[in-house]
């Protein structure tokens, strides 16, 4: 399939021109170009995916086409890329769905590094309740990976889209169905490198093969790398066959030990080991990164050593190793740091946005601006720079307004730009994680470690049907 090009532009944008703004390519899915557009009629933004017109003469693929069409006009969930239209216009095959203005899971990882705990835990929260529903409607994904989930650059909502290789069937597709094949025996369709050994195997699948490949997702969304290396196809589907996949706690030592086991069951070779549906992984899920308990005099003690006063570190040596140890047992309070600090700053977002505001960009230009006419009224009274005579005796007073001018805007400037990103609890943070940390938590008798380096990630490839 030819990649999206501007070659075919200039035709699509004179076919739907009635309706449609075609503005640029700006990806494909499974067997579809993706446009970004705007609709005319509505005036919003819209992602059209087109089936190459080479495609669209052959009746199987068009079939194949309409039928994601049909399928995902079918459900309705906040968690599912949902679809406007369909239409045939001259020899375009399309379907308009809503535009997700943000970056998939992949670019996400690619550019930033893994998610921290609980933004994995959101994104697979996110994508099981969508799965969850595609399934109690007969619906199979067969295609879950970091190119297919979407997140939303306003809320950090994570989306499923592409259903273009799903499986329909007319009962939910469930564990309890197994006598019931959720998807034809006999060929191998998907992406190699997040299929379920059954999958793989070209074996009939039902829900919980959606989950294994979300366990490929979430191993990767949290390391950064893939549970198996391999660099072709066939080998992909060999080690997800017949190899066990790592502990996710040995590649990436800071995830929380209940959330690595969540992704180890999710990625066990027998269906049944795994959980038995979407439901009850996203509630294992919940359970896992819920707050911990922390004794009162714990949380002082963290928040206070953090400000390395000299009382503070003393008092830190002298419970350190007596409270330690109850709560970091299980080596969770790192992973329940990280997670109370990754929601502070979703709700800081949320109230204040997340970048200065008009007012606070003014304020720092003011001070700025007052910071440079202090330096040339001082340069002016040193002589440095020619002023009018009259002008002299007003220096000592201008350079002094603008002092304090300069003083008082960045004060406020800092205490507005505090307010919005909570600078102490991200040096609280940073403590915990720091060398300091890590030596109380060795002296207190627990042993942390960092997530080793980011490695290359193989990109996937797809396997026809």
């Amino acid at each position: 399939m030819p990649e999206p090009t501007e070659l075919t532009l200039p035709e699509l944008r004179a076919a739907l021109a009635h309706a449609y703004d075609v503005e640029a390519p700006i990806g494909r899915g499974g067997m579809g170009l993706v446009y970004l557009a705007r609709e005319r009629r509505l005036d919003r933004r819209v992602a059209i995916k087109v089936l190459p017109p080479e495609l669209a003469v052959d009746d199987g693929s068009r079939q194949r086409f309409l039928r994601e069409a049909r399928t995902v006009a079918a459900l309705t969930h906040p968690n599912i890329v949902p679809i406007y239209t369909v239409d045939e216009i001259s020899n375009f095959v399309f379907f308009a769905m809503a535009y997700v203005s943000g970056e998939t899971l992949a670019q996400r990882v690619a550019t930033r590094g893994p998610l921290d705990a609980h933004g994995a835990a959101r994104l697979l929260c996110d994508i099981g309740e969508a799965l969850g529903y595609a399934h109690a409607r007969g619906v199979v994904h067969r295609d879950v990976k970091p190119d297919n989930i979407l997140i939303d650059g306003d809320t950090g909502r994570a989306l499923l889209t592409d259903f273009g290789i799903a499986h329909t069937s007319p009962a939910p597709v469930s564990a309890a169905r197994l006598g019931r094949p959720a998807a034809p025996r006999g060929h191998v369709v998907g992406t190699a490198a997040f299929m379920s050994p059954e999958q793989a195997r070209g074996d009939a699948v039902d829900a919980r093969s959606d989950l294994y490949s979300l366990g490929v997702v979430a191993f990767y969304a949290l390391s950064g790398r893939l549970p198996f290396r391999a660099t072709t196809e066939t080998a992909f589907l060999a080690l997800h066959i017949a190899e066990p996949a790592p502990p996710l706690a040995r590649v990436a030592p800071l995830v929380p030990p209940r959330l690595a086991q969540i992704v180890d069951r999710c990625l066990a070779k027998e269906p049944w080991e795994r959980f038995p549906d979407a439901a009850a992984l996203v509630k294992a899920v919940v359970d896992a990164v819920e707050p911990m308990p922390v004794p009162l005099a714990v949380r002082a003690f963290l928040v206070r050593s953090t400000h390395l006063e000299g009382p503070a570190l003393i008092y830190t040596f002298m419970t350190g190793a007596i409270l330690l140890p109850i709560a970091v047992a299980g080596g969770d309070l790192v992973a329940a740091l990280v997670a109370r600090q990754a929601r502070r700053r979703e709700e800081l977002t949320f109230v204040y946005g997340p970048r200065p505001v008009g007012i606070e960009r003014a304020i720092a230009w003011l001070a700025r601006v007052a910071l440079l006419g202090t330096a040339a009224a001082v340069a002016a009274i040193a002589g440095v720079i020619a002023v009018p005579p009259d002008a002299v005796p007003l220096l000592p007073g201008v350079s002094v307004a603008c002092a304090a001018t300069s003083l008082l805007a960045s004060i406020v400037a800092r205490a507005r730009t505090e307010q919005r990103t909570d600078p102490r609890g991200e040096r609280r943070l940073r403590f915990w994680r720091g060398a300091m940390g890590r030596w109380l938590f060795r002296f207190a008798g627990v042993g942390v470690e960092r997530t080793p380096p980011i490695v290359n990630i193989l990109h996937s490839s797809e396997t026809p049907a």
